[in-house]
């Protein structure tokens, strides 16, 4: 294949982590999917990718991590897929420091995902126009194309249609992790859903049905500048029952966020991640203080991201 000059030399970028103001699960499709509807929003907090040009094929590092560095990585695989659909001789090089936990509900491999296929289209001189990278980002995974948009969003469907929302203000957060993981795959597979008379299977705990929002989240859309009164109505999160059950500690996590001076307290994902939402940096950092030296917990301020350019990078 011929080659093209490349744009960058090399490329570093920052890849966002996301919470979900709730999480409804509405059902499980025929495909084996499940139906959702969530408010996801990035967050400041972000893993580092550095990516450059090599002779052939894709080269990943990932430095004081156990993390897979081959096409069991979702950003080895991503890169590879950029590659393939350019029909590029080159190859690439990623080296990813990850700050965002692992297994905590905050997207951060998919974050890096989305991070990859844009960053790799352009060292390459970007051949491809960012809607011709949305069926790569379906093919890794649900919530690859949220963070492609680079939004907030109202998320339907698997995950993959989205909404975006605009005109909003800045949150603050305390993100507080629990040492230990929850599989997203244990998560769906043990949530209760009820068979339905046609074979059908429903979360008899939903207030919607599939392509259906509550009148909550219609009234996000319909705003013109939201607060943070407007999240609480939808900041249920269908898996908190199974999770809170195998994971007691959690209930008192959650307390201690409130005690500490949060406004709600929601988990994000099928967790274990609690979002703690405050009404003001001061506030948020306040109650960081107050949580910062456990053992059994990391704990991070982070705000909201009204937009994010995934690759606010630095070429050199």
């Amino acid at each position: 294949m011929s080659k093209k000059p490349s744009s960058a030399a090399v490329i570093t970028a920052g890849a966002p982590a996301k919470i979900n103001l709730g999480l409804r699960v509405l059902g499980k499709r025929p495909d084996g999917y499940h139906n959702l509807l969530s408010l996801m929003v990035p967050v400041s907090l972000y893993d580092e990718l550095r990516l450059e040009l090599g002779s052939r094929g894709v080269e990943l590092r990932c430095p004081n991590s156990d993390l897979p560095t081959d096409a069991q990585n979702l950003v080895y695989r991503a890169a590879q897929l950029v590659l393939d659909a350019c029909q590029r001789d080159e190859g690439v090089r990623i080296e990813l420091k990850k700050s965002i936990p692992v297994g905590a509900g905050l997207g951060g491999g998919s974050s890096d995902a989305a991070t990859t296929l844009l960053a790799v289209n352009q060292l390459l001189g970007s051949p491809l126009a960012v809607p011709d990278l949305h069926p790569l980002a379906v093919k890794l995974g649900a919530d690859v194309p949220f963070f492609l948009l680079g939004q907030w969003a109202m998320a339907e469907g698997i995950g993959d249609r989205l909404t975006p929302i605009n005109n909003v203000p800045t949150f603050w957060t305390v993100l507080m992790h629990p040492h230990f993981q929850v599989s997203t795959r244990w998560a769906y597979e043990n949530l209760t859903l009820t068979t339905g008379p046609n074979g059908s299977k429903f979360n008899i705990l939903g207030d919607t049905s599939a392509g259906e929002m509550t009148t909550s989240h219609q009234r996000l859309l319909d705003r013109r500048q939201l607060t943070l009164e407007d999240m609480l109505p939808v900041l249920a999160n269908d898996f908190e029952p199974l999770v809170f059950g195998h994971h007691p500690q959690l209930h008192d996590l959650k307390k201690t966020l409130l005690t500490a001076g949060a406004r709600a307290v929601a988990m994000t994902g099928s967790g274990p991640t609690l979002v703690g939402l405050f009404g003001s940096e001061k506030e948020a950092a306040a109650a960081h203080d107050l949580l910062c030296h456990r053992d059994d917990i990391t704990s991070s301020v982070a705000h909201t991201l009204d937009t994010t350019s995934l690759l606010t990078s630095k070429v050199v």
